[in-house]
């Protein structure tokens, strides 16, 4: 995958050109004025395995990337907001449930946009209120039995944790 550099022609706080110069082991592009650094950052995304006893809520995706496949709830992370946040947020619109966080299963860089690398961070929660339904850019919202899963999970780190549940919990109650 090749993801296309964001170059800032002009400094975001005086407006000077920006030039490139090595900073921190690398090219950036910098300030000559200013001393401002345009650090190129990777955005991160945040959803929630919401379970009960064996089972996982997915979510049909309306949107690409994975338009129609099953995934986890998750979104982007907006500016000055927790992971904890987004990952409450982003369930909250996709689903109607209001969820308790419990741990934090899995941080993984994405390769699945293709327009940019996302780092994912994933949730291990459980629905504290609310009424299961579909909403904001999700086609459908269910629980599945862990050993009943969709076949087209959408995303290799969704497909990769429901695996690592599956072996984990080979039988019992996921927690």
């Amino acid at each position: 995958m090749t993801i296309p550099e964001e170059p800032a022609a002009y400094c975001l706080w005086c407006g000077t050109a920006m030039v490139e110069r090595r900073l921190f082991g690398r090219l950036r592009q910098a300030c000559p004025e200013c001393a401002y650094i345009h650090f190129r950052a990777t955005p991160t995304a945040v959803g929630a395995l919401v379970y009960r006893r064996r089972e996982v809520l997915l979510v049909r995706r309306a949107v690409d990337p994975g338009k129609g496949q099953w995934s986890f709830p998750a979104g982007f992370q907006d500016y000055g907001e927790t992971a904890e946040q987004t990952a409450q947020r982003e369930v909250w619109e996709e689903t109607g449930l209001k969820i308790g966080l419990e741990r934090v299963l899995d941080v993984a860089l994405s390769r699945a946009n293709p327009h940019k690398l996302v780092n994912v961070i994933v949730y291990l929660a459980r629905a504290v209120a609310g009424e299961l339904a579909a909403a904001d850019d999700a086609l459908e919202a269910r629980f599945f039995p862990l050993e009943e899963l969709p076949s087209n999970i959408g995303f290799e780190s969704n497909r990769d944790i429901l695996l690592h549940l599956q072996r984990q919990f080979p039988s019992g109650d996921i927690h």
